[in-house]
């Protein structure tokens, strides 16, 4: 047994944990999980599969390690890379390919066919858009600096539905599924019985619900894991975090993950038909309790209630159905009506710290908002502030709130004019 078989094997057991192997992290590992199929597990994790026609790759890895990422495909083969398979076209799956365009240019060979989804032209062009609003968003979520990509290798085929591509005596059945992106696709190997899920699969719960990002689709994610589960598949490659083996344990990670997704889908469907608000549908909706302990179903990267924020927003729209947030006075305004009824901003602060004290972190949050936006220059307001998100990043699970609460100590530390606190986690 391979150290990532052997390693994956003590995850799915409980044997390690997650959260200390965490999805996002990566090794530069390799290993061949199937007959003339290499898995690495990287930030992105992708495949290097050898045929009679070279080598085909299913993800290419992140912009920000091209060059690592060329090098560990080329301590595996020196063959030509003949085609390489978006799952989709987030920057830290699709964008390692311009490190080899240049190496068939450098070697005077044809350079790879790229072949992803219709709507991956169309979000490249976006990211091209949004590059300044994509590179603060990233910072903020993982808690470094991020500049964001603006070069491109679009996909020179295409498909809509299904495609098989073929390289010598290997085929590639890649399957479009709306499910992180709506230019998402799962891919199957028949002959080696594999399965390369892209982001479907994180071992973690579903990125459905990221708040600082695109519109992603719970109802068809499931669909989706649904259609994986049918291929009777021995092995599968995820997006992030390590393999799973066996087609008992390949059918239960897609299975259980089809049914949390349509049961916060349901639910929270059943609540807006019957006229809650966006407040009571994320205070009420939660996952089935029966996965709490499912190593691939922690949240340690997104979390429920964000997904059940998404549904709304996909099924209902913006308005959340309280009436005052309609058409609301500007947040200086009410911060400043808020401390006025307080007695001043020195009380808004004195009862945050109290909230902070009594661990009623959320209250402690509002508190603190309403302080620094009704008097912005208010050192004592930010250090409180300060206090209380570094507090609240210590104690998030997920990647996502993690990241957020960490920006939002680190800006008022900066207003304040203080050293920000440590933070004690990372991811």
């Amino acid at each position: 047994m391979g150290a990532i078989r052997e390693l994956s094997e003590k995850l799915f057991s409980g044997e390690l944990s997650v959260r200390e192997h965490h999805p996002l992290a990566f090794t530069g590992e390799s290993e061949e999980v199937a007959e003339d199929v290499i898995f690495y597990r990287w930030f992105a994790n992708f495949t290097a599969v050898k045929t009679a026609e070279g080598l085909v790759l299913i993800d290419t890895g992140a912009y920000f390690n091209q060059a690592a990422t060329l090098e560990l495909v080329r301590r595996y083969s020196r063959e030509r890379v003949n085609t390489a398979v978006y799952t989709h076209g987030h920057v830290d799956h699709a964008c390692g390919m311009p490190a080899f365009v240049a190496e068939a240019q450098a070697n005077r060979t044809a350079r790879p066919r790229v072949v992803g989804h219709r709507a991956v032209g169309p979000r490249f062009d976006r990211y091209k858009r949004t590059a300044g609003y994509n590179s603060v968003v990233n910072t903020r979520q993982f808690s470094r600096p991020s500049i964001w990509p603006t070069e491109y290798v679009y996909p020179d085929t295409y498909f809509d539905h299904q495609l098989n591509v073929a390289a010598g005596d290997s085929r590639f059945e890649c399957h479009h599924a709306r499910g992180e992106t709506d230019d998402h696709c799962w891919v199957y190997l028949p002959r080696q019985n594999v399965l390369c899920t892209g982001d479907l699969i994180i071992w973690a719960v579903p990125n459905v619900g990221n708040p600082q990002k695109a519109q992603r689709y719970a109802r068809e994610w499931a669909e989706a894991l649904r259609a994986m589960a049918k291929t009777g598949a021995n092995v599968l490659l995820p997006g992030h975090g390590y393999p799973v083996f066996g087609a008992v344990q390949v059918r239960q990670v897609l299975n259980d993950t089809a049914e949390y997704l349509e049961t916060l889908y349901a639910r929270t469907l059943e609540m807006m038909n019957a006229g809650a608000s966006l407040d009571e549908i994320i205070h009420t909706v939660k996952p089935p309790e029966k996965f709490a302990d499912k190593p691939y179903l922690q949240a340690v990267y997104d979390e429920p209630e964000f997904i059940v924020r998404n549904i709304w927003r996909l099924e209902g729209g913006w308005y959340d159905a309280t009436p005052s947030h309609l058409k609301p006075a500007p947040e200086a305004e009410q911060a400043r009506e808020i401390a006025a009824l307080a007695g001043g901003v020195e009380r808004l602060v004195a009862r945050a710290m109290e909230k902070l004290e009594a661990g009623d972190l959320a209250l402690a949050c509002h508190l603190a908002d309403w302080a620094v936006a009704a008097a912005p220059e208010d050192k004592r307001a930010h250090e409180a502030r300060v206090r209380i998100y570094q507090t609240r990043a210590d104690q998030s699970s997920s990647t996502m709130s993690h990241g957020i609460f960490r920006s939002a100590a680190l800006e008022s530390a900066q207003k304040a004019g203080i050293t920000p606190p440590d933070d004690k986690r990372s991811m």
